[in-house]
């Protein structure tokens, strides 16, 4: 591990370098939002201004799974089969902590067990993860309510944080190519720095503003709390009252991984695509015969929260929610999760 500095003058020269070897994706402003931008060389010979501050806010409007799980991937096939292939290497200079949570998510379900995802983990392996550090959390953030930081104490590749301008980086053992290939540009940092001081202090800023946004904890107990409400009707119906079943919530979520396989003939053989697939759908519990155990949406819109917060706690022993607010921004019902969450 080691920290180095990057100043805010040789940020574009570093850029180019990195795009030499890897695609890299960095998060851009555009009309006030926050999202995914393929970085090619036009964009730094023109400006960067617009990378650097999309860096201090929170994290895109994409969902950084699309990268790993896409929404519609070829899987299988017959005569000829599906192989992952060999990615790019490539690079997601800025992602978020909640997101980085998210991708732990997925890694549970995708590569760890008894099923492996050759298409996820070849994707997972050739992406190099650049956490940014939250400064600036919104009134949607709530990852402090899950025990969360905005910034990254693990499993990243590299660190980065934004001081006066300049980038601070904190690598791990992978993160070492990043600034390695550039050994002329980067500045050590021994841990008395002036820089790490003022480091410590904006995330202790950004842990206060959640602590203002979110000032009361959850019920320490919130999978017994869900399993002990899961059949009261009338709680999840006020609470679901608003909801227009357009499934905003579900497809934003960064940490959803349900999905739905479909084959289909294609040059006198079959083809196999995988899908993201949405738990509120009406057929999503669906049998063989057309028996439905949650064919009423409410018991679908309870479902969600019991397998978030109750199933895959018991299962993988976290929660599947990483507190990036993009359901309530999406939601076109104002349905906001930590009421519904915070009245158990």
């Amino acid at each position: 591990m080691g920290k180095y500095l990057l100043s805010q003058a040789n940020v574009n020269q570093w850029l180019s370098m990195l795009l030499a070897r890897y695609e890299v994706f960095v998060p851009v402003e555009r009309e006030s939002q926050v999202h995914w931008h393929r970085l090619a060389s036009p964009d730094i010979e023109a400006n960067t201004l617009s990378i650097t501050p999309a860096q201090k806010r929170i994290r895109p409007s994409e969902p950084v799974k699309s990268f790993m799980f896409q929404p519609r991937q070829r899987v299988g096939g017959m005569p000829q089969p599906a192989e992952p292939g060999e990615p790019v290497p490539r690079v997601l200079l800025g992602i978020k902590n909640c997101d980085l949570v998210s991708l732990k998510v997925h890694d549970k379900v995708l590569t760890e067990g008894g099923f492996n995802d050759p298409f996820y983990a070849a994707q997972r392996k050739s992406t190099m993860l650049v956490v940014a550090d939250c400064p600036s959390p919104e009134q949607s953030c709530f990852c402090n309510l899950l025990g969360l930081t905005p910034y990254a104490q693990e499993g990243a590749d590299a660190v980065l944080s934004l001081v006066n301008g300049d980038w601070l980086f904190e690598t791990e053992r992978r993160g070492q190519e990043l600034t390695g290939m550039a050994p002329g540009l980067f500045a050590g940092l021994a841990e008395y720095a002036m820089e790490i001081t003022v480091r410590g202090e904006q995330r202790k800023a950004a842990a206060a503003a959640l602590s203002v946004i979110n000032p009361r904890p959850w019920n320490p107990d919130l999978p017994g709390a869900i399993g002990a409400r899961l059949n009261d009707a009338a709680f999840w119906n006020r609470h679901a009252d608003s909801c227009v079943e357009c499934f905003g919530c579900l497809m934003g979520c960064p940490t959803c991984y349900c999905f739905l396989l479909y084959d289909q003939a294609k040059d006198g053989g079959l083809e196999r695509t995988r899908v993201w697939d949405a738990c509120y759908e009406a057929a999503y519990a669906r049998v063989g015969g057309g028996a439905n155990p949650r064919a009423e949406f409410v018991r679908r819109f309870a479902n969600r929260f019991d397998c978030k917060w109750n199933q895959f706690k018991r299962d993988y022993g976290m929660y599947a929610c990483s507190g990036c607010g993009r359901c309530f921004k999406a939601c076109m019902g104002r349905i906001d999760i930590r009421k519904v969450l915070g009245e158990l």
